[in-house]
């Protein structure tokens, strides 16, 4: 029983250094490309606004990230929707609009490849 549980573990353990490892990988790469367009901007910007507002221009763009993402944050959680009585009644009646619309999609498709032929 030991012998499961610990090589359960040795592989719940390698997943997670792997998985960590990563990450890791990613988040570096992820602030690398950050500093780098930021500089990118910043240097695309100097010749049109001059260096000082151009580096005001890139820092209120990150303040407007950083406000929209302190409002998305604050935002209440959406209520758990209920589960209609009739819902198995309501998906084929959802999957026949669905390829009703597929079908009008392909039609305009069609007519416009018709249409665009040379005669």
């Amino acid at each position: 029983m030991t012998a499961v549980v610990s090589h359960f573990m040795s592989g719940f353990i390698d997943t997670v250094r792997r998985s960590a490892i990563a990450y890791s990988i990613c988040a570096l790469c992820g602030i690398a490309i950050l500093i780098l367009g930021t500089c990118a901007a910043v240097m695309a910007l100097i010749p049109v606004v001059g260096a000082v507002y151009a580096q005001l221009i890139v820092a209120a763009f990150f303040v407007m990230v950083f406000v929209m993402t302190m409002i998305w944050l604050q935002r209440p959680a959406p209520a758990p929707r209920a589960v209609p009585s009739n819902a198995s009644a309501e998906i084929p009646q959802r999957q026949a609009q669905i390829a009703q619309l597929a079908m009008i999609i392909e039609a305009l498709m069609l007519g416009y490849s018709m249409s665009r032929r040379r005669r």
